[in-house]
């Protein structure tokens, strides 16, 4: 008896305890609550951004170029009037026309691009001639054109007489043309033409006393005549002036003079005057510029 109520004393406690522990292991792991913090890495949460560039600072400021001048080529204008300057002559630049004017002693719109220039006593001075001549320039990549207006008071008395080639033309009221192509202005470097009234001419190269008179370019000429005027108009070919028409030079020296027979006496003018009573002076010629030159020959 007294061992049963033991054993049964035993098992209650026994039976008790596991009640007590049954539930205890059965029961599941708690699950952490929303928005508490897990010990393992947060892989979820995205990696800082880089910084970004400073783009607010300003760029390096480019070299100071304002203390090296800049100087612009000259143009034909600037050189010419250097030039022109530079040897104290009267000078004008002769445009290049795509037509040539037509050869009939008339004035044409050809002419009209040109700059005319006055003829002075040879001599100098400003006392203004009793004849005035004005002369136009022009030229072709060919030809070298000419147009002189010879004005008189004495058109009914014009002295004009000589009908030979190669003849005194200078005897007669006439234009003179004395050109070098070189603009050295050397003595025997030169060439002279002669024309009248009537359309006569006379050509030579070299200076006065030595001429050639055996040089015979193959010019155009016409002159014409109104009650106050005489004209001439002259094409000259290049290629009887130089020795390679391709290769023409821009700067000419070249003089424009007129020999006037007046009832009251005689007017030698010319475009830049020689300061003596001789035209044959190259040293005192004018500046011819040439847009048709492809040479640039100022030293």
């Amino acid at each position: 008896m007294k061992t049963n109520t033991w054993t049964r004393i035993v098992l209650s406690l026994a039976l008790a305890t596991l009640l007590v522990w049954a539930p205890a292991c059965s029961e599941k792991p708690a699950t952490p609550a929303t928005g508490s913090k897990s010990l393992a890495p947060d892989t979820s949460a995205k990696p800082a951004p880089a910084p970004a560039p400073d783009t607010s600072a300003k760029p390096a400021p480019a070299p100071d170029t304002s203390a090296v001048p800049v100087v612009a080529p000259a143009s034909a204008e600037e050189a010419m009037k250097k030039l022109a300057a530079r040897i104290k002559v009267p000078a004008v630049a002769v445009p290049k026309l795509a037509k040539a004017p037509e050869i009939d002693g008339v004035m044409d719109a050809a002419y009209s691009k040109a700059t005319p220039v006055t003829l002075k006593f040879i001599t100098g001075g400003d006392t203004k001639p009793a004849a005035a001549t004005t002369a136009w320039v022009v030229s072709t990549d060919k030809e070298l054109f000419f147009f002189v207006k010879c004005e008189t008071p004495d058109m009914d008395d014009l002295t004009a007489n000589v009908r030979d080639h190669d003849g005194q033309v200078w005897d007669d009221d006439c234009v003179e043309l004395f050109i070098d192509p070189t603009n050295e202005r050397g003595m025997d470097g030169y060439m002279h033409l002669m024309i009248n009234s009537l359309g006569t001419t006379a050509e030579a190269k070299g200076p006065a006393g030595s001429e050639d008179f055996s040089w015979d370019p193959k010019l155009r000429v016409k002159t014409a005549k109104d009650k106050k005027a005489w004209t001439v108009e002259l094409a000259i070919p290049f290629a009887d002036m130089v020795a390679n028409p391709a290769k023409i030079n821009k700067a000419w020296a070249v003089n424009i003079n007129r020999m006037a027979y007046l009832l009251e006496g005689a007017e030698d003018t010319a475009w830049s005057p020689t300061e003596t009573t001789s035209s044959h002076v190259p040293d005192k010629f004018g500046l011819l510029w040439l847009e048709a030159g492809t040479v640039e020959n100022v030293k």
